[in-house]
């Protein structure tokens, strides 16, 4: 449906009440059909990015159902760039027996009156009328003006000399925000303004008036301000310069006073010495300079263009021996280089033979006001910048060494980092000697306007003891696709490698034969949030091996989601969703469930009973396929490999439906909330391949009790204490549950661990354990047992339709926090000053729910904000029966913000191993040119030295160079390794100090 924003003039007051309360709804979404436009006049001119067509005579605007038709017509329109796939926009004014016809449910379907203002946009293309060439007024058509007044005005027409009220309409589709109208400043008269430079004065001299030429010649020396206002809608353009000379064929004896105007229309400069030009955010440096007011054109000798990147604080940086303007917001370069350094000679930079350097500037529009942001400091508009060089026969240099050709570059200078975006090279034991680099697709192609939103570079890596590497990476970023009205976020990401050597995974597993060869992956999402609050993820997981991400990408491996393919449909109504999923296994090695599909109803919060009672229900149907891992093909793995209980080759329907009802009530201070719940499923195959049917019950009540003291008068700036409040919240949640059936009838279809843990749990049982394979772990380290006495199944929202059995617990928490107030005064903050949370679970029938013990899942945490720099935490959990998980962390860290971070912690495990950790990190800024870092692990137990990390990155003026040495005895590895990344806009993990980006070049003065 098209968005609408409509002004009428001279309209009944009773219709435009009756409009204003009317929905618009076309019949079909306008934004599908294109518009048609015609007329017997029109002229065509550019302002800006805008296109403008004046329109007389039978005026008539057709899309879709809905037209206008009037005497004359002004149109403002705003293409989309390609890619974006974003609506094309028209601003449309009309005026003369106006008569807009915009559907049956709307004032009858028409409105008529003396002019109307409205915005029209479409997804298909714009006809238009020929333009008339040899009919260009001098001055522009009154119904021009009249159309930006009004806009400037906001609608208002009085204010602009129109008797007809204007009164402002907006017809939006709900959740859709209406278009802002485009800012149109009010075109101002050009002049020139000229005063000394330089406190000593000027000095100058002029001819009279040429009879032949018709000009008029004005010499200046020692230093003059020249101020050219009126240009155009960025801001006035000032020049300083030691010398000018000023050509005008208007008198300009009146430039000869200081602060004294002139008509700037024809002026003409030539200027010399110590040369500034200035204009919107841009600043030009020269020697020599040609200007023509009139046209905005010059040529520059010397020059050197200084202007802002967006996300970035310092400025991008054009040398060139010849700059030619071109116009205001293009420049043409010869001999020329761009650089981010601000050194004479910069270390890094690209230079060209020719570089074409475009700097579209425009005011920012609020989007909800639709007026013109302004600087609240400077009271300076704000401006946007759109920047894009073209360069031809390009070197980057490095260090004044020239390290790469490219015939042809197209760069956005908002990300200036010239093919290369960083390049590392180690060497260690495992990989052997490396070089691994990132490259820029746009940049490298030469693609001048590139999907917008979206990032695409190449990786080419060079491993000596495993072969040569390539991959490529998409990013997107509310990105507009094809035939889709609403942006999209995700990417794509592959990598691959034909690998000549061996895995090296650590422990008992340094020598592994790849399972397969070539190896890689392939790992994308989307996702996307249609209207009407549909919304849809879209996953694709495509992995040679399972021991290709452990192998290369250890971290990805360990902390990032599985590697699925599959997609998910959620519908999203009040309190209610509709969910359609489907998942397909691609990853063989890897247990995994297929959906074909599943569909899955979810309401929270539904009130009944006038609020007395509130329903929750999760209901679920869809064909699983459950396919357990297939057998490693090492021998090394498969010694190890076994299936876990519940990890079963069943497959076909599984229905069920949870539903709750709750009872909340206030007894006296306490809020008490009586429940029940009860789920009913089918299984289509057990782990013994029956069907099967359940029926699960649960009965319980949970309830809160909130105490709370405060004494301002608690004042201390030893430990900055402004005032302090104790707040105690009493947590309880007990219930009976009772199961049809047993646990271990089931295969897991919804899984609780990932498949890193997985692979390590299989080892687990008999490294730890010593089991044989053909014997399951035991149950007091079972995840499915854990997940039951914590009470995963209490809660209509379980993750696993599975987990669900017999249990009888009481579950007791005290929560508490102790708040005060810090900052300076008039701007205090409340922060949380200690938390400290701790709770346990009671097992009435000890025996069968908690292995015997009647009180478990004993667990704490701790956080003590001792300042605003240095800052104490703890946490615990512990059970008591054998095996069960007993474990103490405790750790203190302090921070300085762009100095350094110290943490140091410990951690105790009694059960089911036995480990005393010791974790230290330490990142110190030693001077503005250095920063040192190191961590380090270390098993007081058996393990021993578990591994350090030591880098030292020099901050260079254009670039961050770390070097680094990685020690990790697991797999009997010692690397060394070199990262070269350009430092704006740099992104790896040695370019924050204390969590935050080192700051740019000229931040702290000069470096």
């Amino acid at each position: 449906m098209a968005t609408i924003f409509v002004c009428c003039c001279g309209a009944n007051v009773a219709d435009l009440a009756r409009l204003s309360a009317a929905e618009i709804a076309f019949p079909e979404p306008s934004q599908a059909y294109p518009i048609t436009v015609s007329a017997d006049s029109a002229q065509v001119s550019q302002q800006g990015t805008l296109e403008v067509w004046i329109l007389s005579g039978n005026c008539r605007i057709q899309q879709g159902e809905s037209s206008t038709v009037s005497r004359d017509a002004v149109l403002w329109i705003d293409y989309s760039q390609p890619f974006r796939m974003a609506p094309h926009k028209v601003k449309v004014y009309l005026e003369g027996a106006v008569e807009v016809k915009y559907g049956l449910d709307i004032m009858d379907g028409t409105f008529k009156g003396p002019s109307w203002l409205g915005e029209l946009s479409t997804n298909k293309e714009i006809n238009l009328p020929q333009p008339n060439q040899n009919n260009r007024n001098a001055v522009t058509p009154a119904v021009y003006q009249r159309g930006l007044a009004i806009q400037r005005e906001g609608g208002d027409a009085a204010k602009v000399g129109m008797p007809q009220p204007i009164m402002q309409i907006q017809y939006q589709e709900p959740g859709v925000a209406a278009m802002p109208a485009n800012a149109v400043p009010t075109p101002r008269p050009q002049r020139v303004t000229i005063n000394n430079r330089y406190a000593t004065g000027f000095q100058f001299r002029g001819t009279e008036t040429d009879p032949v030429s018709g000009e008029s010649i004005m010499m200046f020396d020692s230093g003059v301000n020249v101020m050219i206002e009126g240009i155009d809608t960025i801001g006035s353009v000032n020049i300083l310069a030691d010398r000018v000379v000023l050509w005008s064929k208007k008198g300009v004896s009146a430039l000869a006073q200081s602060n004294q105007a002139n008509d700037a229309g024809d002026i003409e400069l030539y200027l010399e010495g110590s040369i500034v030009f200035r204009q919107g955010e841009q600043v030009v440096y020269a020697d020599r300079m040609y200007y023509n007011a009139g046209t905005e054109t010059g040529i520059v000798l010397g020059a050197e263009l200084l202007t802002p990147a967006p996300g970035y604080e310092g400025l991008v940086r054009l040398k060139a021996d010849v700059l030619q303007r071109i116009d205001p917001s293009r420049y043409q370069a010869f001999g020329a280089s761009i650089t981010t350094s601000r050194l004479g000679v910069p270390n890094y930079w690209l230079q060209s033979n020719e570089i074409e350097f475009i700097d579209e500037q425009r005011e920012v529009i609020n989007p909800i006001t639709g007026e013109v942001q302004y600087d609240p400091y400077t009271a300076a508009p704000i401006i946007d910048h759109d920047k894009r060089a073209t360069a031809r026969n390009n070197f980057v240099y490095m260090g004044g060494v020239p390290v790469f050709y490219w015939p042809t570059l197209s760069a956005n200078i908002e990300n200036p980092t010239f093919y290369l975006n960083n390049i590392k090279v180690r060497n260690d034991n495992n990989f052997g000697f490396q070089v691994l680099t990132e490259w820029d697709n746009y940049e490298l192609l030469g693609i001048k306007n590139p999907w917008e939103g979206t990032e695409w570079n190449t990786s080419l890596d060079f491993l000596s003891e495993r072969g040569f590497g390539v991959g490529t990476r998409f990013d997107f970023n509310g990105t507009y696709f094809p035939f889709m009205r609403t942006p999209a976020t995700g990417f794509l990401d592959a990598w691959g490698i034909h690998d000549s050597g061996t895995d090296n995974l650590g422990a008992d597993r340094r020598v592994i034969e790849p399972q397969a060869n070539p190896r890689g992956r392939v790992i994308g999402r989307h996702r996307q949030t249609f209207r009407g609050d549909l919304r849809f993820f879209g996953e694709l997981g495509y992995i040679s091996d399972s021991n290709f991400l452990e192998s290369y990408f250890e971290r990805e491996w360990d902390t990032d989601k599985d590697a699925t393919t599959g997609f998910r449909l959620e519908k999203l109504y009040e309190n209610q969703s509709f969910t359609m999923s489907g998942a397909s296994r691609v990853n063989d090695f890897f247990m995994m469930t297929e959906k074909i599909p599943q569909l899955d109803h979810t309401i929270i919060g539904e009130s009944l009973l006038f609020d007395r009672l509130t329903w929750n229900a999760h209901s679920s149907i869809g064909y699983l396929h459950l396919n357990p891992a297939d057998p490693p093909t090492d021998p090394v793995d498969l010694a190890k490999f076994s299936l876990f209980p519940y990890e079963t080759n069943s497959e076909g329907i599984r229905a069920f439906t949870t539903q709750s009802l709750e009872m909340p009530l206030d007894i006296g201070p306490t809020k008490v909330t009586p429940y029940a719940l009860g789920q009913v499923g089918y299984w289509h195959e057990d782990v013994n391949d029956n069907d099967v049917m359940r029926g699960y019950g649960q009965l319980g009540v949970r309830g809160s009790l909130m105490m709370w003291t405060a004494n301002r008068a608690v004042q201390s700036q030893l430990w900055n204490l402004n005032g302090l409040a104790h707040k105690v919240t009493l947590y309880g949640d007990a219930f009976y549950a009772d199961s049809s059936q047993d646990i271990e009838r089931f295969p897991l279809y919804d899984n609780l661990d990932d498949d890193a843990q997985e692979q390590f749990a299989r080892r687990f049982k008999v490294n730890t354990f010593g089991l044989p394979t053909n014997v399951p772990l035991p149950a007091t380290v079972d995840e499915r047992f854990y997940a039951i006495r914590y009470g995963l199944q209490n809660s209509v929202t379980s993750p696993s339709a599975e987990i669900a059995d017999d249990l009888q617990v009481a579950r007791l928490e005290l929560r508490q926090v102790w708040q005060t107030k810090r900052g300076a005064p008039g701007g205090e903050r409340i922060i949380d000053w200690i938390k400290f949370d701790v709770g346990a679970s009671v097992f009435p029938d000890a025996d069968r729910d908690n292995f015997g013990e009647t009180i478990g899942l004993v667990n704490y945490d701790f956080n003590w904000e001792i300042g605003d720099r240095l800052s104490i935490v703890s946490d615990g959990d512990w059970d008591f029966f054998d095996n069960g998980l007993q474990m103490v962390n405790v750790g203190a860290q302090m921070s300085r913000p762009q100095v350094g971070t110290l943490y140091l912690g410990y951690t105790m495990i009694r059960s089911p191993v036995l480990a005393n950790i010791l974790n230290a990190s330490f990142q110190y800024r030693m001077t503005d040119k250095w920063i040192a870092g190191l961590g380090t692990s270390y098993d007081f137990e058996s393990a021993g030295n578990l591994g350090q990390n030591v880098y030292l990155t020099r901050i260079g003026e254009s670039s961050l160079f770390t070097f680094n040495v990685n020690v990790d005895p697991s797999r009997a590895v010692t690397g060394i390794g070199i990262t070269f990344e350009p430092r704006f806009f740099a992104t790896g993990r040695y370019s924050r100090i204390a969590g935050e980006p080192i700051p740019p070049v000229g931040a702290f003065g000069l470096e």
